[in-house]
């Protein structure tokens, strides 16, 4: 039975920070066993902290040899470059290497790797988003079309709603694609129960968008969504602008601590300088040393506070080198150096979905503005050609307009959540952040669709009242 349901052939930032923290621990004299244990105890690093737990107990329970422990584990193993590394692992300890060096230079193969893997997906991400978002606008154009032809020839409503249902499904697929493909690495500590609350939130507004079926109701769960997505982006980019200057603060503390070998002395130091987001953290840190607090909990806490997932594994990288009076001072760079590289990514990720972001308003709006302006005309039309049909030499189709612009609206309220979605995904942000586009989307669309609907209703009803530019003939 696997330890993991997880099966890829890629590395990922935990796998990276697995092996530093496993670099730490091996720097600071610990014997392999003790290391076994210590990985297999860090949740932080899942799911990689599983196998090690199973290891240890094989090693420390039973009495095995490491090597032998690790090849019972391998055929339980379902992430290729862990498994690959697992026996280079056991054949590094068998051989009596240096076990730092050996990790040193598994740490830069696996950046070098990670970084080259992840600009690769970031043009292929580039190319699907293209698609996605040129897909979907071609879509609502394609049901406006169909719905000129269901009044000109009589069509009905049965093919628009098939077609709006196929739309509103190729839609979600695409949406699923690049999430399994493209999902974000990022794990915030949000407040409790956020991905609940903001599934609620998405949930309360989908059914105020379908069973309100107004405009009115479908600004109202914008609003909601745009309200509760404001509170997230919030904490997230408070989290994003600490763990930029928490990689100052690492790179700071490493090479003062190597100088002064004094924990005090070297926050005292790192707090003369610039340190942003993160100063309060480190304030208080000091704080804590200085009334005696143990140095393990000091960082546990800051983690804690923090609410980020790369502080708490990078501060547990730190304070495991501190215990156990490691090289803080090469740990400390090698950590700086994977925190700029995944700093370095992020950014490049984020000013791609920075224009996708306004690809997709700009869709919407288009598609809406048009959308609402063609349901006007046809609405015009067919009541004008309906009061004139004598003199026609061919019958208009009779189509509800009412229900075919209720289910237009629809196909781009469903898009809008859709949209809203897949650039939380392009920007690499958690998903309780999609709450705050789809809001944005809710509410552009309506204002665009009402306002354009609107707009032309008034401008034709003006050149066809009674004495506009156009007049019916009159009856004989």
């Amino acid at each position: 039975m696997k330890l993991s349901r997880e099966s890829k052939d890629e590395i990922d930032p935990y796998y990276l920070f697995m092996i530093t923290f496993s670099q730490a621990l091996f720097s600071s004299g610990y014997p392999v066993a003790e290391v076994l244990k210590r990985l297999g105890s860090q949740e932080y690093f899942s799911p990689y902290h599983h196998y090690y737990k199973r290891i240890s107990n094989l090693v420390n329970g039973f009495g095995y040899k490491i090597s032998v422990a690790i090849g019972a584990v391998l055929v339980q193993v379902s992430i290729k470059p862990f498994k690959d590394y697992l026996v280079r692992l056991s054949q590094a300890i068998s051989y009596g290497d240096d076990l730092v060096d050996f990790l040193g230079r598994e740490l830069r193969t696996s950046m070098a790797f990670f970084e080259a893997v992840n600009s690769r997906k970031q043009e292929s991400m580039n190319t699907f988003l293209a698609l996605y978002g040129t897909l979907n606008s071609a879509l609502v154009f394609l049901i406006v079309d169909i719905t000129v032809l269901a009044v000109l020839y009589g069509i009905g409503v049965s093919l628009i709603v098939l077609l709006s249902v196929a739309v509103a499904m190729i839609s979600m697929m695409m949406t699923l694609v690049l999430y399994v493909l493209y999902k974000p690495y990022a794990r915030m500590i949000f407040p409790r129960h956020a991905y609940v609350t903001s599934s609620l939130v998405g949930l309360v507004g989908l059914l105020l968008v379908f069973v309100g079926r107004s405009l009115p109701f479908v600004v109202g769960a914008g609003v909601i969504m745009l309200g509760m997505g404001l509170y997230y982006r919030v904490i997230e980019r408070g989290i994003e602008k600490l763990e930029d200057d928490y990689l100052v603060f690492v790179r700071y503390f490493s090479r003062t601590f190597d100088v002064v070998r004094n924990v005090p002395e070297s926050l005292l130091g790192v707090l003369r300088g610039e340190l942003g987001a993160v100063r309060g953290l480190v304030k208080k840190m000091y704080n804590r040393i200085v009334l005696g607090v143990d140095k393990r909990i000091v960082f546990e806490t800051m983690s804690v506070e923090s609410r980020s997932h790369t502080v708490s594994m990078s501060n547990a990288v730190v304070s495991s080198t501190l215990e156990a009076g490691g090289n803080l001072g090469s740990i400390g760079e090698n950590l700086a150096q994977l925190l700029e590289m995944l700093s370095n990514i992020k950014k490049r990720r984020e000013q791609n979905g920075r224009t996708f972001e306004t690809t997709v308003y700009t869709l919407q709006l288009t598609s809406s503005a048009v959308s609402g302006a063609l349901i006007a005309i046809v609405s015009i039309f067919s009541k004008l050609f309906q009061a004139i049909a004598t003199y026609n030499v061919f019958t208009l189709g009779n189509v509800n307009i009412q229900q075919v612009s209720f289910i237009v609206l629809m196909v781009l309220l469903v898009l809008c959540f859709t949209n809203g979605f897949t650039i939380a995904v392009a920007y690499g942000k958690p998903t309780p952040l999609s709450v705050y586009y789809i809001g944005i989307l809710l509410i552009l669309t309506v204002v665009a669709y009402d306002v354009t609907l609107t707009l032309t209703n008034n401008l034709f009803s003006t050149l066809f009242s009674p004495g506009g530019v156009i007049q019916p003939p009159p009856s004989s």
